[in-house]
């Protein structure tokens, strides 16, 4: 027979359990979640719920769905399997909230298109479709710190360049230093980048840089615009470098 006292702990771990099950969603977020990550329409439990809408690193999500995932307790951070829908396509990610604010994204798996990342990056004037696949993303106060992953840019559109699409690319991301280091290379399409990197910083300074050449069935109008960025080198690239901040 069950002693009294291993009654009461049965009973006390019964009852935690159970407030955890049932813990309000709404609740939780109010108490824990970062400035990163915005939810309305909340609904369920800590443990299962949704929101019908929100943005996470200032990408607007609808559709908005988490399990919780009790081991990441052990590392201190609260952690879910999210997925939910942007202005167009999808993305699911485990995210991790840390107690110092960060969120912590990883097994990245999304499509979206450009124009629903424009309140998060610098995207006036171009368009395209972007996948992405990161092992890891960490976003602080509105800035990825850190980065292991590809971006894959489809149709990619430069208004400043021309109204016709310009081609396929893609960025491979890593932690470098005190911030994220991409380099980033043509599929197709056409323009030839070479060297051509993106670097940002922890307080949100970033600089695109690199060599670019309009290849023989480029428009007219491209190499003309190209022909701001100066005096091509022996094999027609050009330099550039455009910096700025999130």
């Amino acid at each position: 027979m069950a002693s009294p006292k291993r009654l009461i702990l049965a009973g006390i771990a019964t009852l935690a359990i159970g407030l955890i099950i049932t813990f309000p969603a709404r609740v939780a977020y109010q108490w824990f979640a970062p400035a990163e990550l915005k939810l309305s329409g909340i609904s369920g439990s800590i443990w299962h719920g949704a929101a019908a809408q929100g943005a996470a690193g200032g990408v607007y999500l609808t559709n908005v769905e988490w399990s919780f995932r009790p081991l990441g307790l052990l590392t201190g951070k609260l952690r879910f399997a999210t997925s939910s829908n942007p202005a167009s396509g999808f993305l699911d990610a485990d995210i991790a909230i840390g107690a110092g604010g960060s969120l912590t994204m990883s097994d990245v798996t999304a499509a979206v298109s450009l124009a629903s990342m424009a309140d998060a990056l610098p995207l006036n004037g171009i368009e395209g479709d972007v996948s992405l696949q990161f092992e890891e993303l960490v976003i602080k106060d509105g800035v990825p710190i850190e980065a292991v992953g590809t971006a894959n840019i489809a149709n990619l559109v430069s208004r400043y360049i021309s109204p016709s699409p310009l081609g396929d690319y893609r960025a491979e991301f890593q932690t470098a230093g005190d911030g994220v280091l991409g380099s980033v290379q043509s599929l197709s399409g056409v323009l030839e980048l070479e060297g051509s990197t993106i670097k940002l910083t922890a307080d949100g300074e970033y600089e695109f840089a690199g060599k670019v050449l309009a290849k023989p069935a480029a428009p007219a109008a491209i190499e003309q615009q190209l022909r701001f960025l100066g005096t091509p080198d022996a094999r027609g690239f050009r330099d550039f470098m455009f910096p700025g901040r999130l």
